[in-house]
């Protein structure tokens, strides 16, 4: 079984119980996945670091109609794609998936790897890096913070 299959499966395990679950709630250990040994992308892993720190429901690498994207929230069916430059240079293949993605119900955001990596050494006038900022929009609009 590959990585994707184990990860397809994980995430079929868990439908019952994301779907009894509120948005701003995890249905397991947001570090379970973990044992499935999915390698992130280095931007994967710079948001993931963000999404922690900020304790926001999102899982990594969900399966929603036969494609997989980076980060997402099934109850609050929202999406989020880390567009780094090697593997998002087709913006049409992009927007077709995110449309596809629409079709069903989703809110489809696009972070580039840049706002991913450059973190704190990046900083705003509020003193939040680009990717804390985006991840704060995302939570606000959509209530997904833990506890919220």
């Amino acid at each position: 079984m590959n990585q994707w299959s184990r990860i397809r499966e994980f995430y079929k395990s868990l439908e019952s119980l994301i779907a009894a679950e509120s948005p701003n709630e995890w249905a397991c250990n947001p570090y379970a996945w973990e044992d499935l040994e999915v390698i992130l992308t280095p931007i994967e892993a710079w948001l993931w670091h963000d999404i922690r720190s900020m304790d926001l429901v999102l899982y990594p690498q969900y399966p929603i109609n036969g494609v997989f994207v980076d980060f997402a929230n099934p109850k609050a069916k929202v999406a989020i794609e880390c567009d780094g430059e090697a593997f998002h240079t087709d913006k049409q293949k992009d927007e077709a998936r995110d449309s596809s993605l629409r079709a069903l119900g989703w809110r489809v955001y696009r972070i580039t790897g840049r706002d991913c990596r450059d973190g704190v050494d990046d900083l705003t006038s509020s003193g939040k890096s680009k990717a804390h900022l985006f991840l704060e929009h995302i939570a606000g609009n959509h209530r997904i913070a833990r506890g919220v």
